[in-house]
């Protein structure tokens, strides 16, 4: 195992303590248990040790206490341990004990960013990098700022873990922590690599050349610096002659970046290397990393590793062995040795309630179950790998920025699987079990978009009973690989579902092009597109529809579908939106039951009409807002008013309707979603911040110039996440930026049918944009792009 700081520091397993006689056994003893796993009663001694008055310090007890539980994976045990020692020091105010502070500081900082809790880690690192610069210790420096890069990774923050690493160098001088560094640089710039493609394939979707290229020659740059780093760990592990962990990592990156087959470690060289060290939760994962290169070797490599974990009596790693190695069996076709090994995998991890390893075992026996035609007993293995996702939701927010981005695609095709074996059977009790599924996945996207688990979902049976009064339909679509689900929810509660055969791939390619068509204004090449996907999800469902009449369809749209806007869909005469007003959802149990009170249209508006952060002058926006006082009271905060500041205050104010009209982007992830005001950008989490902490909640928030990524499934979350987690009835949005000339008269006419006693927000808005489909430019690219969501 890795050893924590305060051991590095005393070169053994169990911090040594200047002990008096009485003492000295019980801390041999504890040592003894320590070496030999016997972490129980290692535990039960230094507890016993701490209850001694004066025999021994508390610090060390409790700094090894600390250090058992970590490699028990008791995280919460060692901080408690950690912050004990770190208090008693800083009381005692004892300048001697300074260096073992520094050392302890940079423990609990290590155990906080293991949880994600970087905020916790990072300033605890740099207060340890001060108090090293002071005791003259750049060895003791040089470990905290390499713990600072580790931090910072986690954080996202990959600029700040290069600059931490590359000091880090500087200071260091041990040629093992160098290559642990090496590795380090190599992951970081191998996650900024991956942070830079996904920009460029946004801004390809997008089709801005500029930035596509942009973006492809800094990742093609950070694979660069990745490679160089790799190859720098490699030849120092060489010329050293190390044999550790930290060489073996080494490895194993250059054989995943190395440009030339030539120069790839083989084989036999990293399993070798791993054969001398000593048994660790570390080599286990190693050999079970390595296994994925050596597909051929992978059976035998996993063996070892599930004879190392078991000989450590390791649990948690035992489960990650054999799960491996069922896994390796299922890809082989190996039904039975794949069960049999995944089974196994499930016990260990129940043995220690691992639960994130669980879920990925249950996950692999419901696929096992499929492809042996069990369906009931893959119903139940699915079932189970939800419900133990759902209980660890919170630790998966928290985790490391990357391990969050491998749980977006990981976890998410474990709900489309468990979606596709209840809907392919059109049995009313599986629909109804695949929209609470459904649900759940919208709600796990929501929840990792915000970082979060902050949400609350209105009951269903009080949805059922505004479903009835308003008579409102829901349609709700749910893409899964080979084709997609239309659920039509009648008024009465009554469902029906209507299978597409088209595959993910089709469609999404279609609503790309659709959605960029839309925004041509000079042509009507979107028309075939818009009639196309009306006969593909509306056509199905046309007769029904007709039959009941509804006042209003709610849409809750899945993946790619979230990005258009279904009211421009044409059945070769009318758009939809002629038809019905419509409405957009994040889920069943979401949806707004109440109506902005006609007697109370009191509207706070802010705009912007300068330039700002590289955004165009939006010069008609005072316009736009004094031609909503034609209809509503407003309180109008122009340009140098419209600051953070002002607008939090003004909110305090209490206001039911809120306006801005400034530009907004909302991105793929919260990171790059924002408000624009005239002093800063208001970032997504400080809106959310600013409107949940009303005393007053808004009822209708209005966005006039935002717009949300195109191509990217995630980039209308931010949208309509603002209205289910702060507690907004409803938002109008935009989906794309529609030149502020051509949204005057639409908000103006929005404004004047809203301020009708007998028209709610969705029927309003659609009131003006079917007097804009009158007007010569009656094109849906100006009118389509702004919805209600509720």
């Amino acid at each position: 195992m890795t050893l924590v700081l305060t051991l590095e520091l005393t070169n053994s397993p169990m911090a040594r303590a200047k002990e008096v006689p009485i003492a000295r056994e019980m801390l041999n003893q504890a040592q003894n248990y320590y070496l030999q796993r016997d972490y129980n009663q290692a535990i039960l001694l230094l507890n016993k040790l701490l209850k001694t008055p004066q025999q021994i310090d508390s610090v060390t007890i409790r700094s090894n206490l600390a250090e058992i539980y970590r490699h028990l994976g008791q995280y919460n045990q060692a901080i408690a341990h950690w912050k004990t020692a770190i208090e008693s020091i800083e009381t005692k105010n004892d300048e001697v004990q300074k260096p073992k502070l520094i050392a302890l500081k940079i423990d609990l900082a290590r155990a906080y960013t293991h949880l994600g809790q970087t905020s916790l880690a990072i300033p605890l690192l740099e207060e340890a990098i001060i108090l090293a610069k002071q005791e003259r210790k750049p060895e003791i420096e040089g470990i905290a700022r390499k713990a600072l890069g580790d931090a910072e990774r986690v954080a996202g923050e990959y600029d700040r873990a290069i600059t931490a690493y590359n000091t880090s160098l500087n200071k260091t001088q041990d040629y093992e922590s160098i290559v642990k560094i090496l590795n380090g640089l190599v992951e970081v710039y191998q996650l900024r690599r991956q942070q830079n493609l996904t920009e460029a394939e946004g801004a390809k979707l997008e089709k801005n050349d500029g930035l596509f290229t942009k973006y492809n020659q800094l990742a093609n740059t950070d694979r660069t610096e990745a490679i160089k780093y790799a190859k720098q760990a490699v030849a120092v592990s060489a010329d050293k002659n190390l044999t550790s962990l930290a060489t073996v990592r080494a490895l194993l990156n250059w054989q995943r970046l190395s440009p030339n087959k030539e120069t790839k470690i083989s084989f036999e060289q990293i399993s070798d290397l791993l054969a001398r060290l000593p048994a660790s939760r570390s080599k286990v994962y190693l050999l079970v990393e390595l296994a994925e290169f050596e597909q051929p070797e992978a059976v035998e490599i996993l063996s070892q590793a599930v004879k190392t974990a078991s000989a450590l009596g390791d649990k948690r790693a035992l489960s990650f062995a054999l799960g491996a190695l069922g896994n390796t069996y299922e890809k082989r076709g190996e039904l039975k040795q794949a069960f049999f090994w995944t089974q196994k995998a499930q016990l260990a991890a129940q043995e220690v309630f691992a639960t994130d390893s669980l879920y990925q075992w249950q996950w692999q026996a419901a696929r096992l179950y499929l492809a042996m035609g069990a369906d009931d007993s893959a119903r139940d293995a699915y079932q189970g790998a939800i419900a133990s996702v759902q209980s660890i939701r919170n630790d998966l927010l928290n985790a490391e920025k990357q391990l969050q981005l491998d749980i977006r695609s990981q976890v998410e095709p474990i709900y489309r699987e468990y979606l596709s074996l209840l809907l392919k059977s059109g049995d009313k009790a599986q629909i109804a079990e695949a929209l609470n599924t459904a649900d759940l996945l919208q709600l796990a996207q929501l929840q990792s978009y915000f970082e979060d688990d902050c949400l609350e979902i209105k009951s269903i049976s009080q949805i059922n009973k505004v479903f009835t009064r308003s008579n409102t339909v829901i349609i709700r679509s749910i893409i899964l690989e080979d084709k997609t689900y239309l659920i039509l929810r009648l008024p009465n509660g009554t469902v029906k579902s209507y299978p597409v055969k088209i595959k993910a791939k089709q469609l999404e390619t279609q609503i790309d092009n659709w959605r960029y068509l839309l925004e041509e204004l000079s042509s009507e090449r979107y028309l075939a597109l818009s009639q196309s996907l009306y006969n593909l999800l509306i056509r199905p469902l046309a007769k029904d529809l007709e039959a009941i009449a509804p006042s209003r369809i709610v849409f809750i749209n899945d993946g790619k579908l979230r990005n258009v806007p279904m009211a421009a869909l044409h059945d070769g005469q009318k758009f939809l939106i002629e038809k019905y007003a419509i409405s957009y959802s994040l889920g069943l149990n979401s949806i707004s039951k109440r109506k902005t009170e006609r007697d109370d249209l009191k509207t706070l508006a802010f705009g912007l009409t300068v330039p700002k952060n590289g955004f165009p002058a939006l010069i008609n926006i005072r316009q736009e807002i004094n031609d909503l006082a034609k209809f509503v009271d407003v309180s109008q905060f122009l340009n140098q008013e419209f600051t953070q500041e002002n607008f939090q205050q003004q909110l305090d104010k209490g206001y039911p309707i809120v306006h801005l009209a400034t530009h907004a982007q909302f991105g793929g992830s919260n990171e790059n979603t924002f408000i624009q005001a005239f002093d800063r950008e208001i970032s997504l989490n400080e809106l959310e911040a600013i409107l949940s902490g009303l005393q007053q909640p808004i009822e209708l928030l209005v966005l006039s110039a935002c717009q949300t990524a195109a191509g990217n499934d995630r980039s209308v979350l931010g949208l309509t996440g603002i209205a289910a987690r702060s507690g907004i009835d409803s938002v109008v949005g935009s989906l794309w930026a529609v030149n502020d000339a051509q949204t005057v008269s639409l908000m103006e006419d929005f404004y004047k049918y809203l301020s009708q006693e007998s028209l709610n927000e969705s029927q309003a808005l659609r009131a003006a944009q079917l007097e804009q489909i009158e007007q010569p430019l009656g094109h849906p690219g100006v009118w389509s792009s702004f919805l209600v969501i509720s």
